[in-house]
């Protein structure tokens, strides 16, 4: 029983994993396709440039940090570690 539950949550691990790098892959594609030709478009000034990426890679960042520490946690829990 022990070895199955080990084996699911690491599973979940991989899949907290996986979405994190999905949500870094997913933010880049956005501000490389959107933010940045909106720039192009409507040539904002270079504050509302820097807060535009300011403001959307900082949550991207923290979703993605958060769902790496969860795999890494639940690792931990897994391998009997914490």
């Amino acid at each position: 029983m022990v070895l199955l539950g080990s084996l699911i949550a690491l599973g979940a691990a991989l899949v907290f994993a996986a979405l994190a790098l999905a949500t870094l892959w997913g933010g880049w594609q956005a501000i490389r396709r959107e933010l940045l030709r909106g720039f192009v478009s409507t040539n904002p000034a270079m504050g509302e440039r820097i807060w535009s990426l300011l403001l959307t890679v900082v949550p991207l960042l923290g979703a993605a940090l958060l769902g790496l520490l969860a795999a890494w946690r639940i690792v931990q829990v897994a391998l009997g570690l914490g």
